[in-house]
This record gives C-alpha cells, sequence and structure tokens, in this order.
C-alpha cells in the first residue's frame, strides 16, 4: 500500500502539494513570530514583575497619591524611569553645536558661567534633538537630567537618539499628585486636553500617565536643578503651582509663555514672587534666574 493509504486520493489529487506547500510555510511563519512575541513579552514582564511585587500596586492605586508618597517614588523610578542610553549618539544632525530654537542653551550656559556636570529637566523634550534646549549642555558640558516626553511618537523618536539623560514617557501633572489623561498628539504642539477640549474633533488622542515635578525629582534622588526647561503647551503655570518651592532649588527656569491661559504676567508674577528675576526673553520662551544666584556666599549648585 502507498504512504497515504486510505488516503490515496488526498495525495493523488492534482496540483495539491504545491498549493498545500506555501501554506504550511506561512502558518510556519505565523508560528514563529507569534513564539517571538511572545518571549519578548515575557521577558519584559519579567523585568518589570519584581517592583510590581514590591509595591503590591496596580497602576489606578496611585491615582491621587501625594506627590512625595513613597510608593509614587519607587513606582516612577523603578517601572518608568528609562535609564540613559550607553552608546554613541545617534542624530540626524551630529555637526549642529546649539540645537536650541533660539539660542536658549548658550544663554543658559552664561548665565550659569560654563558650569559642567549641570542638571537639568526638559519638559516637552520632544525628540531629544530638535528644538532641544539641554542637548548642547549634555554634549558640550557633561550635563544629565530627565527628558520628559508624552507623545508616544516622538518618545520613540526620543529614544533613538541615544540620549546621556534619563527619559520618561509621561507628562508633568497639572496637580499635587498623579493622574492619566487623555493627551493629543500633535508633533510639538501635542497638549493635554482640557475639559473645554472636545475629543471627537479630528486628531489622534492618547491616554497618558502625568506625573507631578516633585515626584520626578524625588526618583532622581534630587531636589535641586540647575535648569527646568518647560515647555508644556498651556500648562506652564499650572505646574509651576505645584512645586513645593520650601523643598526645591531650581537655578533657572526657561519656560514657554505663548499658550499659558493665565497670561504671560501672571506666569511672571508667581515666579518673581518665588524669588526669581526675568533675565531675559528667547522668543516665546522666559528665561528666570534666581536672584540670589550670584551671591558668593551661596555659589552655584
Amino acid at each position: 500500500m502507498s504512504a497515504c493509504g486510505e488516503w490515496w486520493w488526498w495525495c493523488a489529487r492534482p496540483g495539491r502539494l504545491p498549493r498545500a506547500a506555501p501554506l504550511s510555510i506561512l502558518l510556519a511563519t505565523v508560528l514563529t513570530l507569534i513564539s517571538l512575541l511572545f518571549l519578548l513579552n515575557a521577558k519584559a514582564l519579567n523585568r518589570h514583575s519584581s517592583p510590581r511585587q514590591v509595591l503590591e500596586l496596580e497602576d489606578h492605586d496611585l491615582e491621587g497619591a501625594p506627590q512625595h508618597h513613597p510608593d509614587l517614588v519607587t513606582y516612577i523610578r523603578q517601572l518608568h524611569l528609562v535609564s540613559p542610553s550607553l552608546g554613541p549618539y545617534n542624530l540626524h544632525s551630529p555637526n549642529t553645536t546649539d540645537f536650541s530654537q533660539n539660542g536658549q542653551s548658550r544663554q543658559i550656559e552664561e548665565i550659569l558661567k560654563g558650569k559642567r556636570g549641570g542638571l537639568f529637566v526638559e519638559a516637552g523634550a520632544y525628540n531629544g534633538e530638535e528644538l532641544s534646549n539641554t542637548l548642547y549642555l549634555e554634549r558640550q558640558l557633561g550635563w544629565r537630567g530627565l527628558l520628559v516626553e508624552p507623545d508616544p511618537w516622538n518618545f520613540w523618536a526620543l529614544r533613538k537618539r541615544g540620549r546621556r539623560a534619563h527619559s520618561i514617557h509621561a507628562c508633568l501633572s497639572p496637580y499635587p499628585f498623579p493622574r492619566e489623561v487623555t493627551f493629543k498628539q500633535s508633533d510639538t504642539m501635542g497638549h493635554i486636553v482640557n475639559g473645554g477640549d472636545d475629543a471627537s474633533r479630528h486628531g489622534i488622542f492618547t491616554r497618558v500617565k502625568c506625573f507631578p515635578l516633585y515626584s520626578l525629582l524625588l526618583a532622581l534622588n534630587t531636589t535641586r536643578l540647575d535648569l527646568l526647561s518647560l515647555d508644556v503647551e498651556g500648562a506652564e503655570l499650572q505646574v509651576l503651582r505645584t512645586v513645593p518651592w520650601e523643598a526645591v532649588r531650581i537655578e533657572v527656569i526657561c519656560v514657554e509663555y505663548r499658550h499659558v491661559p493665565e497670561g504671560k504676567l501672571a506666569l511672571s508674577s508667581f515666579l518673581q514672587e518665588r524669588g526669581y528675576t526675568l533675565h531675559s526673553t528667547l522668543g516665546d520662551d522666559y528665561i528666570f534666574v534666581r536672584r540670589d544666584l550670584e551671591r558668593p556666599s551661596l555659589g552655584i549648585l
């Protein structure tokens, strides 16, 4: 009897094998891809499982937690902060020196008298290269810090640049506690959808976690910054109001004022009341400096 046995008619059907072979290859390929995806996902879950077991918390358990809560700080540090790159930079314009739009980086360098090894937080970091207020300081002066970017596409591009700073896919919370918000993606103009916005309008929307600035600083084990670069498309003053200024020291604040709904005078007044002087205006950015920055008794951080 032939190898097909009682299924001789299957084997005998003309053209059956030529059609079946490509199908078998396709099925094998699909199964292989599924297996690879499963393995990658298992590795990711295994990498994050330990902190989650330690915290014994789900994401929603931290909604509304005080910004200084140790569980929140640990949650951010272990599950959300992405470590700096250890490889080479991967820039589209590697020969560019100052990537900021209107010379903000050089102005900050001048204000801080060429300080090396400074610490920054840049919120609204975009893709980590174009319009960056911190890349020059990082490459030329050895600064380190945190890049905050809520747009998932921009954050993916940022991660490809090989920055020597920590990064986080999140937004700065306009409240002194974490929360998840609806975020409208729009290249450099992405923003949190407020109550007055209609999320059904045309556009691309996503859900993003927002953490208070103070919580992020604690996750970085610091309460002192040389530079805060703040470009969050209208929430700048709200973010600054969440900061416990008695516990935080920031030498220079570069903040975009154009989209602040309270107005640029309200923004300026708020920071002046907290010990800052308006040093200069570059494009749509104000640069504020602590009044006591150049006092010899305090020095520069």
